[in-house]
């Protein structure tokens, strides 16, 4: 039995992986923060612009205030086509980024921390394309392999599949209405 217990697991689809994940909370905060204001405590100084994370501290900071964080974790976070992002390897040692489309800039794959803005046009032309969508927003997708188009689709297909198995456990009260089939 736990022999075959273990090989379903190993040929489990990916909406099923999904379902058993769990969003981290310093992850969720990330994905509200605004980063690249300027920070507050140093203010006069050069390079003061805010465009690190620490997982530990939950809050972003520039480059001056790295040597009070330097015994936690963090990430950098950089700047693609106006949208904040985040290097693949950096993140894929904190959070499993599996299914999330990569980009390349600068010789670095990073993946896109937010839902990326849909244009006008494109949003018209929706039902016409018939290539890979992201599973959330539906946007354009570069290759099969992807599932989403940034951090924040994976962290929401995440949260819909845990509030959907919650949903399904809480309505499943008293006896089925169909009688079995004999």
């Amino acid at each position: 039995m736990e022999k075959e217990a273990g090989l379903k697991r190993l040929h489990a689809s990916n909406t099923e992986k999904i379902n058993n994940a769990v969003v981290p909370k310093w992850l969720i905060v990330m994905l509200k923060t605004r980063f690249f204001n300027t920070c507050m405590a140093h203010h006069g100084f050069k390079k003061n612009e805010m465009d690190r994370f620490c997982i530990d501290c939950h809050s972003a900071f520039c480059q001056n205030c790295l040597p009070s964080h330097t015994p936690h974790k963090h990430v950098k976070i950089r700047r693609y086509i106006y949208s904040d992002v985040i290097k693949r390897q950096d993140l894929c040692k904190l959070f499993n980024c599996s299914g999330i489309q990569t980009y390349l800039t600068n010789k670095a794959k990073v993946l896109f921390l937010k839902q990326r803005n849909q244009h006008r046009q494109r949003d018209q032309q929706r039902h016409v394309f018939k290539g890979y969508r992201c599973a959330v927003c539906e946007r354009r997708l570069q290759d099969n392999n992807s599932l989403y188009c940034s951090i924040a689709c994976k962290v929401s297909a995440i949260d819909e599949g845990c509030s959907k198995r919650h949903k399904l456990k809480q309505s499943r009260k008293g006896i089925p209405l169909r009688a079995p089939m004999v």
